[in-house]
């Protein structure tokens, strides 16, 4: 009965709005200010819990949330799904990373990222401009608590040799 557009616009499968192809490269900045962001994300890339290509791991699973909003927009199944995209989030950061993420941060990664997507389709894009003031101030969106994989002990050890250095 209905035809379904593939031309990247409004009015895609099913009734849903897909984003636009300025609203993909929106969406794309977005997601890649916002892991900029992302503590735990960014301290297995310093620390190269991924190992010598992590850098180039956190680029793909930027490729892969923007792929994951567009295939599911496509679909046109319904609303997305926030605990599929959390999900995505928890994987890759294990498999990519090692890293077992528990503070929270997935969670609130994927609800601004919801937000985002929300923005896009609506072609407002003031939240790329706050994500670019927050990167600016240097504040992060979420703050690691400290509960990542080895996190710990390596804070022990500094803590000790601080105390050490307090010491002598």
């Amino acid at each position: 009965m209905a035809s379904s557009s593939s031309s990247g616009t409004a009015g895609g499968a099913g009734g849903r709005v897909v984003l636009s192809e300025e609203g993909a490269a929106a969406m794309a900045e977005c997601i890649g200010l916002l892991f900029g962001r992302w503590t735990a994300l960014q301290l297995a890339v310093q620390n190269r819990w991924g190992g010598l290509d992590s850098q180039a791991k956190a680029d793909r699973l930027v490729s892969s949330v923007l792929s994951w909003f567009t295939r599911a927009a496509a679909r046109g199944t319904g609303p997305l799904d926030q605990d599929e995209l959390e999900g995505l989030l928890y994987d890759a950061m294990d498999e990519s990373f090692n890293a077992d993420i528990e503070d929270g941060s997935v969670e609130e990664v994927t609800k601004h990222l919801m937000i985002m997507y929300t923005c896009c389709l609506r072609q407002n894009y003031s939240y790329i401009d706050e994500l670019r003031k927050i990167l600016l101030a240097g504040s992060a969106i979420t703050q690691s608590k400290e509960v990542l994989r080895g996190y710990e002990s390596s804070s022990d050890e500094i803590s000790r040799s601080e105390e050490d250095d307090d010491d002598e």
